[in-house]
């Protein structure tokens, strides 16, 4: 009965959170390794960097203990062996199979490395010495789940045995498709109505849902989520708008589009040593944004205009080019009459950032304006 999958449902829930709350892979891979030998236990450490050191080739670690390659490359796969024959082994891990499991289920049975390790790390501490250890719990000691080399069409993963990859890659070939049509970016929740909207993504979408979904029907949002991080090909930029990654509004290599995407981002004027420090924070890739290099970029595109010292904003936001005094002649010859000082001030505050007494001095060019006995200002004609 409905009622009862429900509550079957919520159990399922509530086991899974349990399970995550308790999740402590780094503790867990130090209490498993104490039934190694302390050569056997150095040697794992080394090759896999479990203390967060790099990790170290089989010939490092052989010179290290004056053996060859091939006596490093038989520990590490005799002491991994030795692990999972342990007799209380399957028990120790069946929270761990569970709790992976079931993330990768709630996610379409395919994530992306990273994304499930974020996931497994959600209500635990997430720091490299746990990344690493749950990183080498899912290579070296679960056998529920397969690992998915990258390739031209999605990062590396990690899968349930019985997911085919080929239904993931004609589901992502679905919303490239989509994304070209638009050619433009999307926000998620429009990209995930339009593809609702292709029959071959459904055909697709429906041969995943009946294993992965739970009965309440699982969010298919997360589903397309995990999906969409799992492409080589798409991704989205710091608007979380999705678009193809050799798109300059998603993945921007030249440091204007960089620029273009901070303002889109931040919705105001910025000075151009504020766009430097944000660009650097947002991380876009490993070039430093210096000051003295996007104020060049700033002045020699045209997306960009100069609203006050050093205060740059987009000019598609309505912004004029040109000087103040340039400003209130375009103003006033868009007015059906003429204008109080207040009324151009307040007019021309929305497109500069300038001190009043800057416009007041402006209004004094009697070559321009001229002032009525009302004190309203029009052009000189």
């Amino acid at each position: 009965m409905p009622g009862d999958n429900s509550i079957f449902d919520k159990i399922i829930a509530s086991q899974k959170l349990q399970e995550a709350s308790q999740f402590n892979p780094a503790e867990f891979l130090n209490n498993l390794l104490k039934n190694l030998n302390s050569k056997e236990r150095e040697i794992i450490t080394r090759r896999y960097g479990l203390d967060t050191q790099p990790r170290q080739t089989l010939e490092e670690i052989g010179k290290a203990y004056s053996i060859t390659r091939e006596r490093i490359r038989q520990i590490q796969s005799l002491s991994i062996k030795k692990l999972k024959e342990l007799d209380n082994f399957l028990a120790e891990m069946e929270d761990i199979r569970h709790l992976v499991t079931a993330t990768l289920k709630e996610h379409g049975g395919i994530m992306e490395h990273g994304h499930l390790v974020d996931s497994l790390l959600n209500y635990s501490e997430n720091h490299d010495t746990n990344r690493l250890a749950t990183s080498f719990i899912l290579n070296q000691l679960l056998d529920d789940v397969d690992l998915v080399r990258p390739n031209s069409k999605i990062k590396e993963a990690w899968k349930l045995t019985d997911v085919k990859t080929e239904y993931v890659h004609e589901i992502l070939d679905e919303v490239i498709d989509v994304l070209k049509a638009e050619k433009e970016l999307l926000k998620f929740n429009t990209l995930l109505e339009k593809i609702k909207t292709r029959e071959k993504f459904n055909e697709r979408i429906n041969k995943v849902l009946p294993t992965h979904l739970n009965s309440e029907g699982q969010d298919i949002n997360k589903i397309l989520q995990a999906y969409l991080t799992l492409s080589q090909k798409i991704d989205n930029n710091i608007l979380d708008q999705w678009g193809l990654v050799d798109w300059p509004t998603v993945k921007p290599k030249r440091m204007s589009d960089k620029i273009y995407l901070i303002f889109r981002q931040t919705e105001k004027p910025l000075h151009f040593v504020k766009i430097a420090d944000i660009i650097n924070q947002a991380k876009f890739d490993q070039k430093i944004a210096r000051p003295a290099t996007i104020h060049n970029e700033l002045i020699l595109d045209d997306r960009f205009i100069l609203v006050g010292r050093g205060i740059y904003a987009l000019s598609e936001w309505g912004y004029k080019t040109g000087t103040v005094a340039d400003v209130i002649v375009d103003i006033l010859k868009n007015s059906d009459s003429p204008m109080s000082k207040e009324k151009i001030t307040d007019t021309v505050l929305k497109q500069r950032m300038v001190k009043k007494s800057t416009i007041y001095l402006a209004l004094t060019d009697k070559s321009k304006f001229t002032k009525d006995q009302n004190g309203l200002y029009s052009l000189v004609t």
